[in-house]
């Protein structure tokens, strides 16, 4: 089926005449996937198509017009955006449209806006962390803190240090998301301000004799190197997944490095390295990580059910890995082994 589309300041002659007995969405989301092959739009849905040619005049308009049928834009915005010395011109194609069930109304469908999706996502992650709380072997509040081994204390910062080491990686990757300005705005300066956050530890670490030619020859603990390549491969596929839990774990840095501060303190740790921590800490608190992801999610007005579902299930995984590694870092620096994994002992 082969249809032409007038300019825009005229009505899509090729429709007159039908009858719509329906009135039109008022927040039209297209259920159909939208292709441009040379001079026609192709419609595509559950193997039918429907071919439309389009002229130069009104290309741009349209193809503008059918990238915002997302279900959040209202039929008024739309017709104006299409010509707003004739609104109504675009009428007729959505009417076509509809009645070939090829569009929705997002009116009378849940909108789930970008925000409230990022804090149920947030109150599930630490719904499922608190019901893992019996397994987390990793604490550093303890009744009597002169049985916590030093080398946990240790390993905890050169674990961690991989992690942080590893972030402005994981964060470079996501520098070129293309669907909001607004977004890649935010995004450059999560980047800046989590780039060199791992000097802190450097410095603690410098202070109790391991240097930085001992840390580029350490391994990490497997555990460790599967939570940043989660986070790697979450912020390449599916960046605001990524970004939806960077919130928490900020929170969970920020927090777990209390404890642990307090801790360092109670063991009289060496000066500078607790003067390192603190300056982490400080950084943690100036740099409001969970602030920019609420931000980046503020920017979206609708993230659609299937989505959301599956972001759902991938906290469950995100949760699981998180848990285990920190009980990998128990488990590994409370026991006798040496407290650097050194590759030139392969």
């Amino acid at each position: 089926m082969l249809n032409k589309i007038s300019t825009t300041d005229k009505k899509l002659s090729e429709f007159e005449g039908k009858q719509h007995k329906l009135p039109l969405p008022q927040y039209p989301k297209l259920t159909a996937s939208v292709n441009l092959y040379q001079n026609q739009i192709i419609f595509s849905q559950e193997g039918r198509d429907f071919a439309f040619q389009v002229n130069a005049q009104t290309e741009k308009a349209l193809q503008k017009v059918l990238m915002m049928m997302d279900g959040t834009n209202s039929l008024t915005k739309l017709q104006t955006t299409f010509s707003p010395k004739n609104p109504e011109s675009i009428n007729t194609l959505l009417c076509y449209l509809d009645d070939k069930k090829l569009l929705d109304d997002a009116d009378e469908i849940k909108i789930n806006s970008g925000l409230d999706v990022l804090l149920e996502l947030e109150n599930l992650s630490y719904d499922l962390l608190q019901n893992k709380s019996y397994q987390n072997k990793l604490t550093f509040i303890i009744p009597d803190i002169s049985n916590l081994s030093i080398n946990l204390i240790y390993g905890f910062a050169i674990e961690t240090y991989h992690l942080l080491a590893h972030q402005a990686y994981i964060d470079a990757s996501t520098l070129s998301f293309q669907s909001s300005t607004e977004i890649r705005q935010l995004i450059n300066q999560l980047y800046c301000q989590e780039y060199g956050q791992d000097e802190f530890l450097v410095d603690a670490l410098n202070s109790i004799g391991i240097d930085n030619e001992d840390l580029m020859d350490t391994i990490p603990l497997p555990q460790t190197m599967a939570m940043f390549n989660s986070l790697a491969y979450w912020a390449s596929f599916d960046s605001l997944f990524y970004f939806s839990i960077l919130g928490f774990l900020a929170n969970q840095n920020l927090n777990n490095f209390s404890d642990y501060l307090r801790a360092c303190e109670t063991l009289k740790v060496n000066y500078s390295f607790i003067k390192s921590i603190q300056n982490l800490i400080n950084y943690f608190q100036k740099s409001k990580l969970e602030n920019i992801s609420h931000q980046i999610f503020q920017q979206i007005s609708h993230i659609d059910e299937p989505t959301k579902q599956r972001w759902q299930r991938q906290i469950y995984l995100f949760i699981e890995t998180y848990t285990t590694y920190n009980n990998a870092i128990f488990d590994y620096y409370s026991s006798n082994h040496s407290l650097l994994r050194r590759v030139s002992d392969i």
